[in-house]
């Protein structure tokens, strides 16, 4: 391997042990810089900013290990979170709302069955009166 490769491999195990806490040369509480990743892998200052990759790498786990960043994923997951509650509530309530109309369908139904009835029940009362009466003015007769 050449020179330029080992400083390359030096500075992203440099990162790889900043990122899991691990260092050896500086604090682990310290902030992700290419500076920081510089130290940690025993390199001069500027040395990383040969390897432009490596630079992007360092980067871009500064701003994904932010507080900010962290902080932000947590507000995303608990909007995530309400927003699937939601979802299920939203269906719910759909749910119920279809129930209601049907039973008010139902109700509606056994209201017009129930009217039906009694109109019915009445016009048999009707004729049982009528045929009472019939059978009172029929003459009796003995034996």
């Amino acid at each position: 391997m050449s020179k330029s490769q080992i400083t390359k491999v030096e500075l992203e195990q440099a990162l790889k042990r900043i990122l899991s806490g691990k260092t050896h040369r500086i604090d682990p509480a310290r902030k992700i810089s290419v500076k920081a990743v510089e130290e940690e892998a025993g390199l001069g200052d500027g040395s990383a900013y040969y390897y432009k990759d490596i630079v992007q790498k360092i980067k871009d786990s500064a701003i994904q290990n932010s507080p900010k960043t962290k902080d932000q994923n947590v507000y995303e997951d608990k909007i995530s979170s309400l927003r699937e509650r939601l979802k299920k509530e939203i269906s719910l309530k759909e749910k119920y709302r279809l129930q209601t109309e049907d039973l008010k369908v139902q109700l509606s139904n056994m209201a017009s069955q129930h009217n039906q009835l009694a109109l019915i029940i009445q016009q048999y009362q009707y004729k049982i009166s009528e045929l009472e009466s019939d059978i009172e003015q029929l003459p009796k007769y003995s034996e």
